[in-house]
């Protein structure tokens, strides 16, 4: 039952792309499509964004997200980059107060799109000593030949790997914790597969962990591919279109292509609130809640180095979700608390209020 439980919301996140579009008998319903996603690309000088709902301008960083009902303003001498969701760069360097909704402009086919984070208490991605599943982890790919990664075990010199799903039943051996796949059997797009990683210890995720992924199908990988020669174009820095290319991996569940492309940043020395932000996002979201809490707090302290108010709060209520999944209620209650009072001090009653529901719903 918990099995077919986790398999019924995963197809629920995988419909809700809007550019996946495997069909299953019985699925005829449209599925509603995912908030639009338009982000700050680049800033020079002072840039400030009034969001819909609160009455006072604040400070625009680099990686925050807009809605089309905010506004932006530039005083003089300063310039803006947004990625709209469209995948069009909209340059604003004038001074003067301008609307997100006239800028980034409406299309039928949105590329960036906003994934709701379902955090789940799965017990596996909270365990370091379980041989978890990290990437192709809850997600798309775009090779029939994956790289596999999972969390290296203390002690354990050797690892056994099984791929099972439809006319997939591959094994091999791995002394480290990477292997590629080498089935003579092609991986069939849109079909789920299962992945099982036992070490030598004895140590499995096998009853204990549920990881699966998927191949697009080639008319998605085409759009994608479409979409990235599209990004190409921009007039942007490498590294903004690197943090754009991961929101549009996102876009499409590609979660393991997202991971890979934010985790070379990192690597790499970036310090950009925004990369460890939306990496921290993508762990919660495949369920590996102490990556996500580790990124989080490096997130933070990079957010309050800065002074960056929103990604701050954004960042004190993901802390909050990920302690509850966690089982931490009290670091939960206390990490809602501290969102409570930043957005407080943004102005923001209505996020206010949704954290005194979550905080009485703890308490009690």
């Amino acid at each position: 039952m918990q099995k077919l439980d986790k398999i019924n919301r995963l197809l629920g996140i995988f419909f809700c792309v809007s550019l996946v579009s495997f069909t299953l008998p019985g699925l005829t319903q449209k599925p509603k499509e995912q908030p639009r996603l338009n982000v700050i690309s680049e800033v020079k000088g002072k840039v400030e964004i009034l969001r819909a709902g609160r009455k006072n301008y604040q400070s625009v960083f680099t990686g925050d997200f807009i809605n089309s009902a905010d506004k932006i303003r530039l005083m003089q001498g300063a310039l803006a980059k947004v990625s709209c969701d469209n995948n069009s760069t909209w340059i604003i360097k004038t001074k003067g107060e301008f609307e997100v909704a006239k800028g980034c402009q409406y299309t039928d086919r949105p590329v960036y799109t906003m994934q709701k984070i379902n955090t789940s208490p799965t017990l596996a991605g909270n365990d370091l000593s379980i041989p978890y599943l990290i990437s192709p982890r809850n997600s798309g790919i775009l090779t029939q030949q994956p790289t596999l990664r999972w969390n290296p075990v203390k002690g354990a010199s050797n690892y056994s790997i099984k791929i099972s799903g439809k006319e997939i039943n591959w094994a091999t051996n791995a002394n480290q914790p990477m292997v590629v796949y080498s089935g003579k059997q092609p991986l069939r797009a849109g079909i789920w597969y299962n992945v099982i990683i036992t070490a030598n210890n004895g140590v499995s995720t096998k009853d204990k962990d549920d990881p699966t992924f998927f191949v697009l199908g080639d008319s998605d990988i085409r759009q994608v591919k479409t979409d990235i020669a599209q990004l190409q174009k921009q007039p942007l820095s490498n590294e903004s279109k690197t943090i754009a290319l991961a929101h549009l991996y996102r876009s499409n569940n590609l979660n393991a292509d997202a991971i890979d492309v934010l985790e070379k940043l990192v690597k790499n020395g970036n310090k950009t609130t925004a990369v460890y932000q939306l990496l921290g996002n993508i762990y919660q979201q495949i369920e590996l809640n102490l990556l996500a809490r580790e990124t989080y707090l490096t997130a933070l302290k990079l957010a309050e180095a800065e002074k960056n108010l929103e990604a701050k709060a954004s960042l004190q209520v993901s802390l909050g979700e990920v302690h509850k999944a966690l089982a931490l209620e009290k670091q939960s209650v206390q990490w809602f608390e501290k969102a409570q009072a930043s957005y407080q001090d943004l102005g923001d009653e209505e996020k206010v209020r949704e954290l005194e529901q979550k905080l009485r719903e703890l308490k009690n």
